[in-house]
């Protein structure tokens, strides 16, 4: 890769910590620290699925992003978060590909462990469950 291709890169990808949050739009503004805590415009956070199937989740303010933004886009206006990543500060609660785990900020979690084949949940308040028919095996 030549100098000019990964200053491009460079400039296209950054990392930055989030500042706050629009939950009504699934978006966030962050700071950048190599550019003086420059902050962006509020930008949308990826998911795994917006129309028929939906993925809805919104990092905390202060956790590490990783942002991709069109070549060019010095002003940081347009752009997207494509996603945060553990950090020695912050690690996995797992530590296996056999474990999906989904951990929430008030220490509630689910956690499917493929290889028992057992499904854990773990919730601080109340569960409720709605279906036309519930079967208990």
């Amino acid at each position: 890769m030549d100098i000019d291709a990964r200053r491009l890169a460079r400039s296209m990808v950054r990392v930055g910590t989030v500042s706050s949050t629009n939950p009504a739009t699934m978006a966030a503004r962050v700071v950048f620290e190599e550019k003086d805590n420059m902050p962006s415009a509020e930008l949308p956070v990826l998911t795994r699925g917006s129309g028929g199937n939906r993925d809805y989740w919104l990092p905390d303010v202060g956790d590490q992003v990783v942002c991709l933004f069109p070549a060019n886009d010095k002003s940081y206006t347009t752009g997207f978060i494509l996603g945060t990543y553990f950090t020695e500060k912050h690690p996995p609660n797992a530590a296996t590909q056999d474990v999906r785990r989904l951990d929430f900020g008030d220490g509630s979690f689910m956690e499917f462990d493929r290889a028992a084949g057992s499904l854990t949940i773990t919730c601080t308040g109340p569960v409720t469950i709605n279906g036309s028919t519930i079967n208990l095996n």
